[in-house]
């Protein structure tokens, strides 16, 4: 009786495991490497076990000159002679290095996984087959290790995600060379993985061949096996996190977090759920530091801000409730003529200005009234200045970036925050109030009702949430 190719039968139980219910389509992403064309081969060898119709897809990157349109001619050799439908294009990886200001590793990977999409969105039920080993999963583990990582990192490459798989990733490179000795399968091979500029290449090439020397010659599988085992744990502590009861709001552009159910829970889940609630708003991902100094303003007693957050992300503490948002456009108020009536504040929001007679509305920070001699048509609306001071009702005269540090409003946030003036006299700003020598001791009065964009108005003025 034939023995069953050992790699057939790993790749097998991938498959069995990982490859969605209701897929009909598997493409592969075929580089013309000894990876690529063991993945292909394997998957048309157990194609009567998963049943999924297969075609392949291959991203010239024009970095190695006549070799990268050799390795283009290879694959399309290959997939003719198999009968596998093909998707070939080519991308100037350099040129979008240089628009993007990203290295070239990380510009070809965008091209590739954006061929990827093109290339599954043209079958239905379609997923998209890497060539990723159990060799690349050590290299991976290594170099975030090297870097500096969180669990998230040391889980490595994922076996699978929405609409990516990956056969071969306990599979490594020595066991697919070996396949395709052992099924007479010809590849090609990329120089530039033979030279130690890259990191990776210096992992692949130098260290991890002397670790598996000098102290686990079976470090590749040792290292693989550790990712998948951190993996699982991953999964474990992300339905944790997310079942931690400590985001009170989640709305376009606004998350809020309750601080103390932060400061109840282990560190760990915190984070965590920091991070994941952030990528899922925002679709920005926190770095392990970035997500402790996000707790960490989370559990200090004191009110603050913190703006060392990816773009557009700004963070504000503020009473027992944490708030992550995203920095307002415009940047700035245009200066602008007062009437009144309704005036509408582009990056703001609305100022009602009208008279009234007599105290029927509910007086809050939102509210300033100022005396009734001030006419409507006389006051502009500008951003803050450097050197402004005014005197709210009830304060010292001091600086407005005084004021406005003082108040915890985020530095991104003071220059959409509306400052009234009758000539060169500031006589309101919001959210502080009206300025002493203008405001009206009661009714009759010129009153100022701002309403700013919820968001923003919940971080500078925060309200009860429903």
């Amino acid at each position: 009786m034939k023995r069953a190719d050992p790699l057939l039968e790993q790749v097998s139980r991938m498959l069995g495991r990982y490859l969605p219910g209701d897929a009909r389509h598997i493409v592969v992403a075929l580089s013309g490497g000894a990876d690529s064309v063991c993945l292909l081969h394997a998957l048309l060898s157990l194609k009567p076990l998963h049943g999924c119709t297969l075609s392949a897809v291959h991203l010239n990157h024009l970095l190695r000159g006549q070799a990268a349109f050799e390795d283009a001619a290879f694959v399309e050799a290959l997939c003719q002679r198999l009968g596998v439908e093909l998707l070939s294009e080519q991308a100037d990886v350099a040129a979008l290095s240089r628009q993007r200001h990203i290295g070239e590793e990380l510009a070809g990977r965008q091209a590739r996984y954006d061929l990827f999409e093109r290339a599954a969105a043209r079958y239905d039920g379609a997923v998209v087959a890497t060539a990723h080993t159990a060799s690349d999963q050590a290299e991976t583990l290594l170099l975030h290790l090297l870097r500096g990582s969180g669990l998230d990192g040391l889980a490595g490459i994922p076996p699978q995600r929405p609409g990516y798989l990956r056969p071969l990733l306990l599979c490594t490179r020595r066991q697919v060379e070996d396949y395709c000795a052992r099924n007479n399968l010809f590849y090609v091979t990329d120089a530039s993985n033979l030279q130690p500029v890259y990191r990776r290449n210096r992992i692949r090439l130098s260290l991890l061949p002397e670790l598996e020397r000098d102290y686990n010659p079976n470090l590749t599988k040792t290292l693989s096996r550790t990712a998948l085992l951190l993996r699982e744990e991953l999964q474990l502590l992300n339905e944790w996190a997310d079942s931690l009861p400590a985001t009170l709001l989640q709305e376009e552009g606004l998350l809020v977090f309750d601080r103390a159910a932060l400061r109840q829970a282990p560190p760990a889940l915190a984070r965590r759920h920091l991070r994941r609630q952030a990528a899922s708003s925002f679709g920005v991902t926190l770095s392990a530091a970035q997500s402790q100094e996000l707790l960490e303003l989370a559990l200090r007693g004191q009110n603050g801000s913190l703006e060392q957050l990816p773009p557009p992300l700004l963070a504000q503490a503020q009473g027992g409730r944490l708030f992550l948002f995203l920095r307002p456009e415009p940047a700035r108020l245009c200066p602008m003529p007062l009437r009144e009536g309704c005036n509408d504040i582009p990056g703001f929001g609305k100022l009602w200005i009208s008279y009234v007679l007599e105290e029927k509305f509910h007086k809050d920070a939102t509210t300033h009234l100022l005396r009734c001699d001030i006419i409507p048509h006389a006051l502009s609306l500008r951003a803050r200045q450097s050197g402004d001071r005014y005197r709210p009702v009830g304060r010292k005269q001091a600086l407005l970036s005084d004021l406005m540090g003082n108040a915890h409003i985020p530095r991104a946030l003071r220059d959409v925050l509306p400052v009234i003036t009758a000539g060169e006299e500031i006589v309101s700003c919001f959210p502080f109030g009206p300025a002493a020598s203008a405001a009206a001791p009661g009714c009759p009065a010129l009153m100022l009702r701002y309403a700013a964009q919820p968001s923003l108005g919940r971080l500078v003025l925060p309200q009860p949430l429903p």
